[in-house]
């Protein structure tokens, strides 16, 4: 199986599970078959970004420069 590249967007006011819980999935599989899934984060600007819970998050980057997903992740939240 190709590796496959999984987008998580974040912004202020996601959901701090609706991040972690999928990424600590795919995270998984990939430790359990590696080179399954590539992680990466990003926001719109680069910059942290607040959870609803108060915790801080720091992306791998901005969107626009984000690898192209195979798999586009959009975490439920206030924002």
């Amino acid at each position: 199986m190709a590796q496959r590249t999984v987008l998580v967007v974040l912004f202020d006011g996601v959901q701090s599970l609706d991040v972690t819980g999928p990424v600590e999935v795919f995270a998984g599989a990939e430790q359990h078959t590696p080179g399954t899934y590539r992680l990466s984060t990003a926001s719109l600007d680069g910059a942290p970004v607040r959870t609803t819970s108060g915790l801080t998050v720091v992306p791998d980057g901005a969107l626009a420069d984000a690898p192209e997903p195979h798999t586009l992740l959009v975490p439920g939240g206030r924002g």
